[in-house]
């Protein structure tokens, strides 16, 4: 059986850590909620999550020429 998670050469594929980055702003943007209802302080390290674990990621995979 194959995992789909990875590539012929065994790698993980370059898509893995943004989906890994999406679920832990939405772990956070979910207890936000929880708490009172709306989104009031999640918005930080959300926007810090996308910025450096999103960012770098793609950095990495279309930045190297």
């Amino acid at each position: 059986m194959r995992d789909e998670s990875t590539n012929s050469s065994g790698q993980k594929k370059w898509w893995y850590q943004i989906a890994v980055m999406i679920m832990i702003c939405i772990f956070f943007v979910g207890i936000d909620v929880v708490q009172n209802g709306r989104i009031t302080w999640s918005v930080w390290p959300v926007a810090a999550v996308l910025f450096f674990g999103v960012g770098f990621t793609l950095l990495n995979k279309f930045g190297r020429e």
